[in-house]
Formats: C-alpha cells, structure tokens, sequence
C-alpha cells in the first residue's frame, strides 16, 4: 500500500517561477531607465555653467554695446567749498502791512563746506500804502511816506538735502537749502532790527552757472497809519549766479 502523507497548507512556502522573477528584473530596470531619464531632463533644464564659445561671447557684447547705453552715478557739475557766489535776483516783495511791489539786487556769498555759506545781499523795494492816498484826499496830507526801502542782510546758508532732477534726457543736480539771519530795512516806517528766514532751490545748470529760486519772510516792525505791529513780508525771487573759484 502507498501510504498518503498529508500536507499542512501553513508550512507550504510559495517559490516564484522563473518567469515572475524575468518579470521583476525587467520591471526594475524600467523604473531605472525612467529615473535616469527623469533627473537627466531636469538637468538639462538648468543653466549651463559652461563658458560660452569666445565668438559668441563677443558677438553678444558687441550686439549689447550697440543697444545700451552705459549707466552710473553723474557727479554734481563742481562742488561749492571754497567758490565765491555772485547772485543777481529780483521778484516780488510782498507786504503785510504796506503794498507789494518788485524788488531787484544781489548777494554774495561764500561756502567754506559743501553744505555751509555765509552770504551778504543789498535788495531795493518800494515802500507804499494804496490806501494812503484816499486818506491823504480826506484828511489833506500825507498819512504815509512812501519811498524806496533798502534790505540789507547777511544770513546763513545751509543745504543738508542734495537732488537729482530727470529733464529730457540729462540729469539736473540741485541743491534745496535753508537760510537764516539778519539786518535792516532801512525805511522811515521800519523800526529796530530786520530778521529773515526762508528757502531756496539751487540748480546746476553749468559748470560755472547757477539758477536759485528762493521764497523768504522778512520779520520787521512796521509803522503805517497810527498802526504799530511786526509784519511778515513775503519775498519771492528768481536769480542766476556765477561762481568764482577763491583757492581757499
């Protein structure tokens, strides 16, 4: 008799064929393949870090060079520390208790620094009263003696604030500067001292050429009309100046 030996189904250990392992091996290698590909696209997507060919290279310059135009910090058209400055100004004088009217002079002034001058300036301005004259045909005199009033200042300017200016196709350099001092107003209604603060706008026109605007408020006591008080006049003024080298 041939005996039957039974078979426990949970000892049994399942070998694969050899076609699943020709299977496995193949699959492997597609993945592989597949990486291999994938890294070197991603590769070829980066920049080359090789030099470009010498011929190339030149052309591309050559190609830039006609197109652009080569850019950097433009310097100021000189710079003031040690120049003279003569100013020719005039403009308008407005008054607080008397009537505006034009005023027309120069100043001169040295910079000891770039940022730091000191400046002297003679102005002429009429001194008048619109109303003086309904006054003087109601009480039969003059009330107000108009004539020319004189401004004579020195002051002390300081420009902590340099600018750039695009006009057209050239850069503009400029200078906003602040200014304060003192003097007189010679005139019959004014009294005491004179004091003066304002600001002004420099501009860079040449190397030896300037253009300042200016607006300044000229603090006086004033006499007008049996009125007594301190005023704020409003002085506005447009000028050219010429720089003169000291060698200082």
């Amino acid at each position: 008799m041939v005996s039957r030996r039974r078979v426990d189904p949970s000892r049994v250990t399942a070998v694969p064929s050899r076609a699943v392992q020709r299977s496995t091996r193949g699959a492997l290698v597609l993945v592989s393949l597949t990486l291999g590909t994938a890294v070197n696209a991603r590769a070829d997507d980066l920049p080359s870090t090789a030099p470009l060919p010498s011929c190339l290279d030149k052309t591309i310059k050559d190609e830039l060079g006609r197109e652009l135009e080569p850019r950097g910090v433009q310097k100021k058209n000189f710079l003031k520390d040690g120049k003279l400055e003569v100013l020719a100004r005039g403009g308008l004088y407005g008054g607080d208790l008397t009537s505006s009217s034009w005023i027309a002079g120069g100043a001169l002034a040295l910079y000891v620094t770039e940022d730091l001058g000191f400046q002297a300036s003679v102005e002429a301005t009429p001194i008048s009263l619109d109303l003086d004259d309904p006054l003087a045909e109601f009480f039969g005199d003059d009330r107000f003696e108009s004539g020319i009033g004189v401004l004579a200042l020195g002051t002390v300017l300081w420009s902590p604030i340099h600018a750039k200016m695009k006009i057209g196709g050239d850069i503009l350099h400029a200078d906003l500067m602040v200014q304060a001092g003192g003097g007189r107003l010679v005139h019959d209604s004014v009294q005491g001292v004179t004091f003066v603060g304002g600001v002004a706008l420099e501009m860079f026109t040449s190397k030896w050429v300037t253009f300042r605007i200016e607006t300044r408020d000229v603090m006086a006591v004033q006499e007008a009309v049996a009125e007594t008080r301190f005023t704020n006049n409003i002085v506005t003024t447009a000028g050219l100046a010429v720089w003169i080298p000291t060698g200082l």
